[in-house]
Parts: structure tokens; C-alpha cells; sequence
């Protein structure tokens, strides 16, 4: 595979560590919503948007799921 570089994301796996916390605030606030309500499925798709970059930056499948990385 090619190695990729992006400019101004020098350490993406820090820069998508310091976004756990946005992760977990989601995961929080769906717990106060109708479950699979139109609230919990916008919800839902910015977690599932954040999991997407983050493999497409740091390449680790499930990067939120689980411990902490690093």
C-alpha cells in the first residue's frame, strides 16, 4: 500500500484521541433520546461519520471502541 501523508495532521491518532470525548458526549446524550428515534439516528450518524474519518486517517478499524489508544 502507498503511505499516505496529510498536510496539517501531523499525528492523526492524537488528533483523533482528542476528539474521544466528543465520541463519548454522543454516546451520552443518545442515551437521553427516543431509541431509533429521528434524534437518535442523526445521533448515531455523526458517530458513525467521526468512526469513519478516524479509520481513514489512523487506518486502526474501531478506533473509539474500547480503551484509549496510545
Amino acid at each position: 500500500m502507498v503511505q499516505r501523508r496529510y498536510t496539517g495532521l501531523a499525528d492523526a491518532k492524537a488528533a483523533f484521541e482528542a476528539l474521544r470525548p466528543f465520541d463519548k458526549a454522543l454516546i451520552q446524550m443518545m442515551g437521553k433520546v427516543k431509541p431509533w428515534g429521528a434524534e437518535y439516528m442523526i445521533l448515531d450518524a455523526v458517530r458513525k461519520t467521526l468512526a469513519t474519518a478516524a479509520y481513514h486517517f489512523t487506518r486502526e478499524p474501531e478506533f473509539y471502541s474500547g480503551k484509549p489508544h496510545g
